[in-house]
Order: structure tokens, then sequence, then C-alpha cells
């Protein structure tokens, strides 16, 4: 072959073989938010590892979602406990039963440090949409940043997990680090991190603050300047769902969510979201 020729096959492969990557990313994700905004409802099994202070806190939980209106169905496979949220209903208070002392059903916001339990998020956060609106903002976040979306998410390649065949994506986030915000307004710290795309989680650490906690307009705060320094996400070839994530801040893993079991809009009876269902213990 020509010199020449060869030259420009050469370029030719290289620029096919970036453009190609780079749709491989796009459509990836896009595959991932579609099948994730498709869900009506869904049941699944999840593990939960979470940093609390030096330690992570191991949870096995089985969970039953309808996405809207929001209702959900959660029981710790370790403690016994079950919890109940229907939006409307209740004073859109979760409705839990301990398993245990006070040997009672109780109330409480599900805000309320006794419903977290330590746990990183509450329970509208179970499912996969919330992972959507932070990596979706995450992307707008890169494109104003003068990147482009293939700068910082990457395919690193394949893996099996729990028996599934699942593309690995990788999001780096290198300029992470902690911030100091002044608050334009007076919300809870849980209304802020939603609305900032953070962890509340470690505002509430760095700043030694509680769940509930409420900040007023002019109050300086030590934020996260992003989602997170790097996410590892395990994206079912199947069903385009990311059924492992693996979050991590400056000191390391923070965070690990493992789904299983999952059963994609299964039809739930209205019992089902009711105290009244024979198989809850309420």
């Amino acid at each position: 072959m020509h010199k020449k020729t060869l030259s420009v096959f050469i370029f030719s492969f290289l620029v096919f073989s970036i453009t190609t990557s780079a749709q491989t990313v796009r459509s990836t994700l896009d595959k991932m938010y579609h099948a994730i905004g498709s869900i009506q409802t869904m049941s699944y099994e999840m593990t939960s590892q979470e940093r609390i202070g030096t330690r992570m806190e191991v949870r096995n939980s089985k969970f039953k979602i309808q996405i809207s209106p929001r209702k959900l169905y959660m029981k710790n496979k370790d403690s016994g406990v079950e919890l109940l949220y229907v939006s409307g209903w209740n004073n859109n208070h979760a409705y839990i039963n301990p398993n245990g002392f006070p040997w009672m059903n109780l109330s409480f916001d599900i805000n309320n440090s006794k419903v977290r339990n330590d746990g990183h998020h509450p329970v509208t956060h179970a499912g996969f949409s919330y992972l959507s609106i932070l990596l979706r903002h995450a992307e707008k976040t890169i494109l104003q940043a003068g990147l482009k979306v293939e700068d910082r998410i990457k395919i690193t390649g394949d893996v099996t997990w729990n028996g599934r065949s699942c593309t690995r994506l990788v999001m780096e986030d290198p300029d992470f680090k902690f911030i100091t915000y002044t608050c334009t307004q007076s919300e809870t710290l849980l209304e802020m991190s939603e609305r900032l795309h953070v962890s509340e989680y470690l505002m509430m650490e760095k700043n030694k603050l509680s769940y509930a906690a409420k900040v007023s307009k002019g109050m300086t705060l030590q934020i996260p300047s992003g989602f997170a320094k790097k996410v590892e996400i395990y994206i079912d070839k199947t069903n385009n769902l990311p059924v492992a994530q693996f979050i991590y801040d400056q000191n390391g893993i923070l965070e690990k969510y493992e789904f299983k079991n999952l059963v994609l809009n299964p039809k739930l009876e209205a019992k089902e979201w009711t105290t009244g269902c024979a198989s809850y213990g309420f």
C-alpha cells in the first residue's frame, strides 16, 4: 500500500474509532435513561453499603415501588423492619413496623433520623430515577465546562455481575473537592442537596449537621463541588439498567448499591399499598 494511502487509512480508522467510542457512550447513556423512564412499577432486592464515619453500614432490603404517584414498600431483611410510604396518605409520613421495641407501628416524616437510620438517602430516592437525575445534571455540568461528555464518562469494558453481562461505565471528576457555599434560600438540607445535585450525607458530615437540618439564607457551608469524585456503574446489557453502582469521594468508596431479582413493571394490587396486605407484618 502506498505510504500516503496508508496514512489516510490510519487517520480514517482513528477518526472512526473515536467517533464510534463517543457514540457508544452516548447510546449507552441514552438507553439507560430510556429504560429508567419506562419503569412504572418494580420490585427488587438490594444490598447497600454506605460509609458512616469510618465504618461501612451494610443492609439487605427488598422493595416494591410505584413511580407515580410515589408508593413504596420496603423491608429490611436483616432486622425485619418494614416501611410503607404512599404519597398523599398518612400525612405523607412513612408508616413503620419496627419489628421490636416499642412493639407498635409508628409514623414519621421520611427525613426523620429514625426513618433514615444512618442511611445516605431518603426512601424517596429508592430505585433508579434519582441516579438518572444526578447523571443528567453531571452531563450538563461537563458540557458547561467546555468539555465533551466522553472526556469524563467512559466505557471501560464489560463485566459479569451476579451472572449478568454488563457494560462498565465510569465517570470521573478530577476537580471534585469541598467548596465554601453561601445559602441562597432557607430550606432543608435534603432540599438543598437535591437542588444542587450533591450528597446530602457529605454535607451533613462535613458541617456536623443532623437529618432534617434546615439552612437559612446567608448561612455559609462547606459543600461538595459535584455529585462524586468517581462513579462506576454496571449496566445490565439485557435491560439497560444500572444494577450495580459504586460512588467514591476523595476518601474512597462512599456508597455501593447492588440490585438483584429485579422485576420490571409487575402488576401490583391496590392492597399492596395498604397496611392490611396479608404478607406484611403491620
